[in-house]
């Protein structure tokens, strides 16, 4: 946009410039320009804020649980290559360093405490919302669209940030933590473009370039969904930018190198040998993909995804209803996908004719389908066929053409003699304003949905009553928060919506685990490694029941295979230590609860294990004191002094060191919290090991079974 470089003495004084506007106008012209920027902006501020403010408390949830609680390497910002290695453990932060970094600096601020990971992933959202205002401000005031856009730029910027900014289908990728991949993808794609546009303005450009192809690779260490931002970018110069492809390659070849070269990050990260073969294929067959049990092949996926981006586009214009997971693959037919093949083809169709006519218009569609292609198209993502997460970015593609496409209408209704100016704006105001209100509401009560890990599931379940993964997790989640008999009801209708499902089998028999029913809950594990011999969570479960029956050998003998499959089971690892230290095997349990500790370093119960093995363990050799104290200490803190296990075992850890007097103080403190637990054999133990310690003599223990049950493998 032209400024002006001279201030005027006067509001009409000195001579006019080529636009026939003196220099005193345009300086008032561009102060009010700024102010109506920054009003837009100011805008977009608070109706952002205003509908995700109820969405900084909500829990971890699902997928949070792998990429933050068991995800060690983000308990430390260095050494930085830790943390840009993430674990490949399966979870959303593999492949991904950019996203475990940002967690990395979260647990920084606030350990586990959410609201800090809540916070950067509303001001990611916010910052991705302003940087769209720019990008279509700037769009609709370059000079070959200056005559039909200009007058409009900043309200019609204005209005596409902000529907887009507040629309709820977003919900899902601002208010789930683990799923700010889309967030930051988003964000640094978005920045691309920004950087892009600036730089093509500026007559020193190479900075503007430079962090356009930072961007760019920041964008694809987030996900893998922004590979399309160096093509999207590449057609927005020729659109908009360049009179040819031949100017675009002479102006900006260097820029197009360097954002080609930001693919390196993607294949640097691309899984290697056998990991690489475990998530695209089955050991069965190289044609099929295993979807929690089921064969599915890749081009019944691909098929599917015909009426999944339909109902991603019935959702930008009708947002009900929203649901975190829509289940596992169910095969469709031929007459059920052949209408929304059609559907979507007609759009791809329609995308390629628009660049002979509104090429601006054939842009957005091109934006849309290259978004969505990595997730939507032959790349089989299988645990996931459809999920509101992944419309992040393309929503703001449908929201530009909608509110250019309304905004042109309106124009032709003016032209015709149909509508009055004063009228247009009048009601393009109102109409904007009740439809961000109306999503800003549906977004502010659908976070209402996230508060805890009940609401979520039962929100799932309510709307899809068939979705046997739904009532799996619900039933999960019940189970950890002490209502065992709702567990068990959603659990066994997991198993009975789908018979073959061997994830409800091992959730179900977990639940009756904990309610001792031994042989159901054996019963259970077998039917599910039968339908998944590879299954190591059902393995590691298996052998929790199998301990729990008296059965330890064959116990270690299901961990041991768990581990064999799933190297970073964490649970194997602490169970497979807690029945070697009960076989007086120390030395090997040790190692275990080390490797526990080493892929978790947040599970309190693993540090409390080792502690009390290092600090009472009748094996001199095995005995580290000092040690132990450290290890107590952490289980201590971890568990917020509330846990009398804990405590107890900080006090051993104190004998063992010869400090008699802290190990009386903290076993009383151990004591007095198991009276208040109402917690009566735990209590006189405790007591008896102070009559020790008084004594001036440390605690020995020979344990013939684990003190508690094992962990078990969600």
């Amino acid at each position: 946009m032209v400024r002006a470089q001279v201030k005027a003495q006067g509001p009409n004084r000195g001579p006019a410039d080529s636009s026939g506007q003196p220099p005193g106008r345009l300086a008032l012209t561009s102060r009010w320009s700024q102010w109506r920027r920054l009003g837009a902006a100011a805008v977009l501020v608070v109706a952002v804020l205003a509908a995700y403010s109820n969405s900084l408390t909500g829990p971890f949830i699902f997928d949070d649980r792998d990429a933050i609680l068991k995800n060690g390497t983000i308990e430390h910002l260095w050494p930085i290559w830790p943390v840009l290695l993430p674990p490949a453990n399966g979870s959303a932060v593999q492949r991904r360093p950019v996203v475990n970094l940002s967690l990395a600096v979260n647990y920084a601020l606030s350990g586990y405490d959410v609201w800090s990971y809540h916070a950067l992933n509303l001001l990611a959202h916010l910052a991705a919302a302003l940087l769209l205002f720019g990008i279509a401000r700037r769009t609709l005031l370059l000079p070959r669209w200056q005559e039909r856009w200009a007058g409009a730029a900043t309200p019609l910027a204005l209005t596409i940030a902000l529907l887009w900014a507040v629309h709820p289908l977003l919900t899902e990728a601002v208010t789930y933590v683990v799923q700010r991949t889309e967030v930051l993808a988003g964000l640094f794609y978005l920045m691309t473009l920004y950087c892009l546009i600036r730089g093509a303005g500026s007559p020193r450009g190479w900075p503007w370039y430079a962090g356009a192809v930072a961007a760019c690779a920041l964008a694809q260490g987030s996900k893998e969904a922004a590979v399309s931002a160096p093509l999207v970018a590449l057609l927005y110069d020729r659109v908009f930018l360049s009179p040819s492809w031949r100017e675009v390659l002479r102006r900006r070849w260097g820029l197009y190198l360097g954002l080609a070269a930001s693919w390196g990050v993607i294949l640097a990260m691309l899984p290697r040998g056998s990991e690489g073969a475990a998530v695209f294929t089955a050991p069965q067959n190289a044609d099929v993909v295993r979807i929690l049990g089921e064969p599915c092949r890749t081009i019944d996926y691909t098929l599917a995804q015909f009426g999944v981006i339909a109902h991603y586009l019935r959702l930008c214009f009708w947002p009900h209803p929203l649901v975190a997971d829509y289940g596992l693959y169910a095969p469709q037919t031929a007459w059920q996908i052949a209408p929304y093949a059609l559907l979507i083809g007609g759009l791809l169709a329609a995308t390629l004719a628009a660049f002979r006519y509104q090429p601006w218009l054939g842009f957005l569609g091109v934006w849309f389908f290259a978004v969505l292609a990595p997730s939507s198209s032959v790349v089989p993502l299988f645990q996931q066929v459809a999920a509101e997460k992944r419309m992040y970015l393309p929503l703001a593609a449908v929201v530009a053409a909608v509110v250019t496409g309304g905004y042109l209408a309106g124009r032709g209704l003016i032209a015709g003699g149909l509508l009055s100016l004063r009228t247009a704006r009048i009601g393009g105001g109102s109409l904007t304003a009740l439809a961000a209100l109306a999503l800003a509401g549906l977004a502010f009560h659908r976070n209402t949905a996230y508060r805890d890990t009940i609401t979520i599931w039962q929100d799932v379940v309510d709307k899809m009553p068939d979705n046997a993964r739904a009532h799996n997790n619900l039933g999960i989640e019940l189970m950890r928060c002490g209502r065992p008999d709702d567990a068990l009801k959603h659990c066994q209708e997991a198993v009975r919506l789908k018979p073959d499902y061997a994830e409800g089998y091992s959730n179900l028999g977990n639940v009756l685990t904990n309610r001792g029913r031994l042989s159901e809950a054996i019963e259970c594990y077998r039917k599910a490694l039968k339908l998944k011999p590879d299954y190591a969570n059902a393995h590691c479960n298996l052998g929790t029941s199998l301990l729990a029956a008296g059965r330890p050998d064959e116990a270690i003998r299901q961990y041991r295979a768990a581990l064999q499959l799933n190297p970073y089971l964490v649970e194997a690892y602490y169970n497979l230590g807690s029945v070697l230290a009960a076989q007086a095997q120390f030395q090997a349990a040790v190692v275990q609860y080390r490797n526990a500790l080493r892929l978790n370093p947040g599970l309190a119960a693993a540090y409390n294990a080792l502690a009390r093995l290092l600090a009472t363990c009748p094996e001199v050799s095995v005995r580290n004191g000092p040690e132990a104290v450290d290890l107590a200490r952490q289980a201590v803190a971890l568990t917020h002094a509330c846990d009398p296990a804990a405590l107890d075992t900080l006090a051993t850890a104190y004998a063992e060191t010869g400090r008699f007097p802290q190990a009386i103080w903290t076993a009383q403190q151990a004591a007095s919290l198991a009276a208040q637990l109402g917690k009566p054999e735990l209590l006189d133990l405790i007591q008896a090991r102070i009559r020790l310690y008084r004594a001036g003599a440390p605690y020995r223990e020979m344990r013939s079974a684990p003190t508690k049950l094992p962990h078990q493998a969600g």
